[in-house]
């Protein structure tokens, strides 16, 4: 049995979460408030439930002060600014803790936009985002702290209640721009899958990509989308009139190279291209 702590149960998190209890190993989760925690520890069962925030020090010390030692941090939680301040105290407090590992979940918003083409772990760091730069600087003061940490750069989440189909299906999807840009993306279950096995691994490397085989243009699966649940083609909006960091994000261009995570850790894609999601959502609802 291994012990894990899930810094930061969100929809990822809570997945992780029920994915570790169904195969017996020894889970923390937690949340900013001591009630969010206890309340979704109980939901899943047989999990513990912990007050952790990373603007508060000594919350994350006392956190993974209740961990054996040897557990595997996990952290979820969005950065607290553009410093690394928060990621740098949880490296503090993971040595004087005993962690033996923490995989974190960065973006693959830290790469440079691509103009299209494929971005291994070597592409060049860049980010255009106050986001991106905020994960790039959690990256760096994790990976300059005394415990091993693996960074996994995650693509466009998606899955049940989450995502264009989830939206396109409740009415809330509307198509930014053009749309032609390429965007990657991954089922929450595969990036499941991929940080059991960097927790897992013997000898995991420093960088993984978290993303399925086939990116495509936000166009092309807006309109599958829509046409496999029954619906008109979204609306559009014009880029200028979104937020900044959206627009950022979906100007980047970037076709995401998952060939490391796949050769290395050996991931298998339950969900390799988002056209099975469609499939889902003809037969099952939304996804």
């Amino acid at each position: 049995m291994t012990a894990w702590l899930v810094l930061g149960a969100g929809y990822t998190g809570l997945r992780l979460a029920r994915a570790l209890v169904a195969r017996g190993d020894d889970v923390a989760i937690t949340r900013r408030a001591a009630a969010d925690a206890a309340r979704d520890a109980a939901a899943i069962g047989g999990v513990r439930g912990l007050a952790c925030d990373l603007a508060a020090p000594a919350s994350i010390a006392a956190a993974l002060a209740t961990l054996p030692a040897g557990a595997i941090v996990v952290v979820a939680a969005p950065p607290i600014d553009e410093r690394g301040t928060g990621e740098a105290a949880l490296a503090v407090a993971a040595a004087h803790a005993g962690v033996a590992r923490i995989v974190y979940l960065s973006s693959t918003g830290v790469y440079a936009p691509a103009a299209g083409a494929w971005v291994d772990e070597d592409f060049a760091l860049a980010p255009t985002t106050a986001a991106g730069r905020a994960r790039l600087a959690a990256e760096r003061a994790l990976a300059a702290g005394p415990v091993p940490c693996v960074r996994l750069r995650v693509a466009g989440i998606h899955g049940p209640g989450r995502g264009v189909i989830a939206r396109l299906a409740a009415g809330s999807y509307r198509l930014i721009g053009d749309g032609d840009t390429q965007v990657s993306r991954i089922h929450v279950d595969d990036l499941v899958t991929a940080i059991l096995a960097a927790g897992d691994a013997s000898a995991p490397g420093p960088v993984y990509n978290v993303a399925d085989d086939q990116p495509c243009t936000s166009r092309e699966l807006a309109l599958a989308a829509a046409a496999a649940l029954g619906l008109p083609p979204p609306a559009t909006v014009p880029l200028a009139g979104v937020d900044a960091e959206v627009a950022g994000m979906l100007t980047a261009d970037r076709r995401i190279d998952n060939r490391r995570l796949v050769r290395e850790l050996g991931v298998t894609l339950r969900h390799p291209s988002w056209r099975t999601s469609l499939g889902s959502a003809r037969s099952e609802g939304p996804t």
